[in-house]
């Protein structure tokens, strides 16, 4: 056996195909199962699954028991509360050391815990506040947390907390006052998240180890592309109505952008379906909104024979996708054999 054929990257996939070809029998297919996926990943994988499932179980009784109790408890007894469960989890993180899963947990349940503080405060104090300015402060309070922690699921868990506030602003202060249309604020999104999802290739890149998963690249990249979307489609689907369509055509712009970028970085530079499959979608979302705006206007008043032709467009191109992102993911595959 060649060298480079002893020092290449074995995955669950390999004796699988050795076994399709008759090279492997189902004694050694087992045992080298077992090998790579050992009975400790498993229970690993358990352990942590119902770390987070427990955390949170266990916040959201939290909050459901002030919502019970809420008249039959004074003001200080909510806050002592509250305070000590977010002290608690601060004192035992350190305890634990930052760099262990459960203390990371406890460290993303104080970020939660802060937010609840922050809701009863304003609850109990009548601030008179907008809801946005909850979601700013809480992100504001806990970004040190969040700096430190080196954990993907509480980084993640900070931009939900950007986004809604972010969109409870349009929806509170900037459409009502300020008239900012919606396309705005999806294109504000996308920023937000295109920047996430840069730093987190960026980190990725330099070896760090809490962001090698693929789920948050995934993640990141479907809330870009779905914010993107949106002016895209209102684009095509308002194409003739005087509206001001600025926002939408910037958006338009940017889709387009983020499209041929992201299909550029994830087939080429950092070859991987999940991203190029999310990136498919959004295209055949686009053309089916795009060859639907002109079927219905070329052929206006046959409209129930156009929804049947339009069943096989969908049909024509999602096939067209599913070929495609097969051929890929074969070509990937090669690839990462030969390497």
């Amino acid at each position: 056996m060649s060298e480079m054929q002893t020092n290449k990257k074995a995955d669950y996939r390999f004796p699988r195909d050795l076994r399709a070809k008759g090279l492997l029998s189902d004694e050694a297919f087992l045992a080298a199962q077992r090998m790579l996926r050992p009975a400790s990943e498993w229970f690993s994988w358990a352990q942590n699954a119902l770390l987070f499932l427990g955390s949170a179980l266990v916040l959201t009784g939290i909050i459901f028991f002030f919502a019970y109790n809420w008249k039959s408890m004074g003001p200080f007894l909510k806050f002592i509360l509250l305070e000590a469960g977010i002290l608690v989890c601060v004192i035992s993180m350190f305890v634990l050391k930052l760099k262990s899963v459960v203390a990371k947990v406890l460290l993303l349940s104080a970020s939660i815990l802060t937010g609840i503080l922050l809701a009863v405060f304003g609850q109990t104090y009548q601030t008179g506040a907008d809801a946005y300015e909850l979601f700013v402060s809480w992100a504001i309070v806990i970004l040190p947390w969040v700096i430190v922690s080196r954990f993907a699921a509480l980084w993640i868990g900070w931009l939900i907390i950007v986004n809604t506030g972010a969109t409870l602003y349009w929806i509170q202060v900037a459409e009502p006052v300020h008239d900012t249309s919606f396309d705005l604020l999806c294109v504000l999104l996308a920023g937000i998240n295109c920047a996430a999802l840069v730093l987190r290739e960026f980190g990725a890149n330099r070896s760090l180890a809490w962001l090698q998963h693929r789920w948050h690249r995934g993640l990141l990249l479907a809330a870009v592309l779905i914010a993107l979307c949106i002016p895209t489609v209102k684009l095509i689907t308002e194409m003739g109505v005087a509206t001001d369509g600025t926002a939408a055509l910037l958006g338009s712009v940017l889709w387009v952008v983020a499209i041929v970028g992201g299909y550029i970085c994830y087939r080429h530079r950092l070859p991987d379906m999940l991203p190029l499959a999310l990136i498919v979608m959004a295209a055949c979302l686009v053309v089916l909104v795009l060859i639907g705006r002109i079927v219905f206007e070329v052929a206006s008043g046959l409209e129930e024979w156009l929804f049947l032709f339009m069943g096989f467009i969908i049909i024509g191109v999602i096939s067209c996708a599913a070929v495609w992102l097969r051929r890929t993911a074969a070509a990937i595959a090669r690839g990462n054999a030969d390497d």
